[in-house]
């Protein structure tokens, strides 16, 4: 097997590197005692002190990062533009990428704090962390009559998602201007509009951390994530494609796959294969993030794209449903402010908003501060 490479991870000029931890203070105090002679001795104030910050220091210690989670990453936008949820003022939000362009448009105060895949890089010697896949339905991989499709579709895909690695997404974009010019209707569908891929993916900046076939891990590069995300990917867990070339497609070969995916940054790879709207793929869903994962069980998909981490853990329970064929995205996460935190520091007494409890983004997150 090759070595394993990794997407690089760009940065945004308005990223602030770092993030510190405040220190307590505690306030100095004296305590009398009177020994068994009757005469009092003085607790000196400062070794009191230290008592208390280490007694203060601990407690704080157990204080979760993250207060609260919705579901999906698309309902931290309104959290973001508001700054505000289930009536408290929310000091920061953990989010991806096109939802924070988008609602940085609404609201002015938002700002990036941290870029976490190049913080979990920076902890782990790696560059960010596999997060959404692409999987195979195993049952479709092992019908050799479909070989010739399955390789001419793989082809495609990878095309699309070069496209989006290497030439800002300019097809896609094309691609979900043809599906429909309305932004409403691109934005039902995948769940953002064109303008927002743009905006991501211009000038290469690839905010949206997409991931080249030629990048994804081998095997051996898997093992890089063992311990800080949990998981083990075997070779029974890789599809036989995975990183495998596909092949060029005929001219006007289409594909009855049936398709599965998150609407957000990962529907960006299928924008060439919906059609339009006047004539879209019935093949192709993209659905709320907590649909896809009974979709493991239910394999009734030919291909999932899913939280890769999740994704082979879930297969794994359902006797190897799904195998990976392909990584789609490697690290689109943020730690966004909401402008609320009076120090503009991040700590663990701040009210912190994350999605998706223990899903990727979550595991990430806590592998990065703890929980």
């Amino acid at each position: 097997m090759k070595k394993s490479l990794f997407v690089s991870i760009l940065l945004p000029t308005l990223l602030l590197a770092g993030c510190n931890e405040n220190k307590i203070d505690s306030s100095s105090s004296s305590l009398e005692v009177e020994s068994s002679s009757s005469t009092k001795e003085e607790t000196s104030s400062s070794e009191l002190s230290s008592s208390e910050e280490l007694f203060s220091s601990s407690i704080e210690d157990k204080t979760p990062y993250i207060k609260g989670y919705v579901n999906a990453v698309s309902d931290t936008a309104p959290i973001m533009v508001a700054g505000k949820y289930e009536g408290k003022n929310v000091d920061y939000v953990v989010s991806s990428y096109p939802v924070i362009l988008n609602a940085m448009k609404k609201q002015s105060k938002l700002k990036i704090k941290e870029n976490l895949a190049q913080s979990f890089g920076k902890k782990y010697g790696t560059k960010g962390f596999p997060q959404a896949g692409l999987f195979i339905k195993t049952s479709l991989e092992n019908d050799e009559s479909k070989a010739s499709k399955i390789k001419s579709f793989l082809y495609q895909f990878d095309q699309s998602v070069q496209d989006l690695v290497e030439n800002s997404g300019k097809k896609m974009v094309e691609a979900m201007n043809a599906y429909s010019s309305v932004a409403e209707d691109q934005q039902k569908l995948f769940g953002f509009g064109s303008a927002l891929l743009n905006g991501c993916q211009s000038d290469n900046k690839n905010l949206l951390s997409f991931i080249k076939k030629s990048d994804n891990p081998t095997l051996e590069g898997f093992s890089t994530f063992k311990k800080s995300l949990n998981i083990n990917v075997d070779e029974a867990s890789l599809s036989t494609y995975y990183n495998k070339d596909g092949v060029a497609p005929t001219e006007g070969e289409t594909y009855d796959f049936k398709i599965s995916s998150p609407a957000g940054a990962p529907a960006a790879s299928l924008a060439t294969f919906v059609g339009t709207k006047a004539s879209p793929n019935e093949n192709i869903a993209f659905r709320a993030p907590t649909e896809m994962g009974p979709r493991f069980k239910k394999a009734e998909d030919d291909f999932l794209i899913f939280d890769s981490v999740n994704g082979l853990k879930l297969s794994k329970a359902n006797g190897s449903s799904y195998k990976l064929v392909r990584m789609v995205t490697f690290g689109n996460l943020y730690l966004v402010s909401t402008g609320n935190d009076a120090n503009d520091t991040f700590e663990r007494k701040d009210n912190t908003i994350s999605f998706g409890q223990g899903l990727l983004p979550d595991i990430a997150f806590k592998a990065i501060y703890g929980e």
